[in-house]
């Protein structure tokens, strides 16, 4: 079976307030930040000699990003950058210039980089996602987004009809095959905005389940349900959230070959390769 080698990078931080990620904050701490990572993880196929990354980060330059960003910015993200994604790939001894996909989970400025810096990538969106931020800035002087994140020639963009059903990996119907080898599946997650997606990367003792913005702190993988802690200010469905979270705690308890690992949760050493015992179960 074809199998991934996934290293880790940090592209970038930023800083959400409590009252976006829980729902009984007080007037004291409503505006505490918890200062979140970045992660843009690099997956290498050596059997089709591959190199993609699983989101790419922020920019380097935070003032290129569109003037109603910048006012979020201002607000409350205060997003710094010390290394972009293509400085970090460079210093481990991979170009920007040899990734040949990048897999955005979403198309929110922390997960999307600088498409332009990676000039052989195709970029590959979940379903629904231009219609939903298109047209963006500088076409639409209000948006958040950029048009520059759908460079022509290169973006590819799943459709519906690219998720086709799948066994053996329930409560999920229906995925895409990426690679068409089983190394890389892609799942249809809506909820936190339209075309967010997730992925199971398969590695050497099971899978890396590369969850996205499924959820901003680990506490939300148990307080999901309704009444529970779980604020839903980042997220554009609360009801698909919940959905999506749920199979994700389903999936992997009924497993104990899955890692997860979330765009903003968990610590990573520079470059570090992750990987998953077998029997290990579920783990940030």
């Amino acid at each position: 079976m074809a199998t991934l080698v996934v290293h880790t990078l940090e592209a970038g931080r930023a800083f959400l307030p409590e009252r976006l990620l829980f729902n009984d904050t007080t007037p004291t701490n409503a505006d505490r930040a918890y200062e979140f990572p970045a992660h843009v993880f690099h997956l290498h196929h050596p059997g089709k000699n591959l190199r993609m990354l699983w989101d790419a980060g922020m920019r380097s330059d935070i003032s290129t990003y569109a003037p109603a960003m910048q006012a979020a910015f201002e607000a409350y993200l205060h997003p710094y950058v010390r290394e972009d994604a293509p400085t970090g790939l460079s210093r481990n001894g991979v170009t920007p210039e040899s990734i040949d996909y990048i897999f955005c989970s979403h198309a929110h400025f922390d997960h999307t980089g600088d498409a332009d810096k990676f000039p052989k990538a195709k970029i590959v969106y979940g379903a629904g996602t231009q219609s939903h931020v298109r047209p963006a800035y500088p076409i639409d002087q209000g948006s958040r987004y950029l048009e520059s994140l759908f460079p022509e020639g290169r973006t590819l963009e799943l459709a519906k009809g690219d998720f086709k059903p799948i066994e053996g990996f329930a409560p999920w119907d229906t995925a895409c095959d990426f690679f068409g080898d089983g190394s890389l599946l892609l799942i249809d997650a809506p909820g936190h905005m339209p075309g967010h997606m997730i992925a199971l990367a398969r590695v050497e003792g099971g899978y890396l389940l590369l969850g996205g913005d499924s959820c901003h702190h680990e506490a939300h993988l148990k307080e999901y349900v309704p009444g529970g802690r779980m604020g839903f200010g980042m997220h554009e469905d609360a009801d698909g959230v919940r959905e999506n979270i749920s199979k994700i705690v389903e999936f992997a308890k009924a497993r104990g070959d899955v890692r997860l690992c979330l765009a903003h949760v968990g610590t990573y050493k520079d470059w570090e390769r992750v990987v998953l015992k077998e029997g290990e179960g579920m783990r940030l």
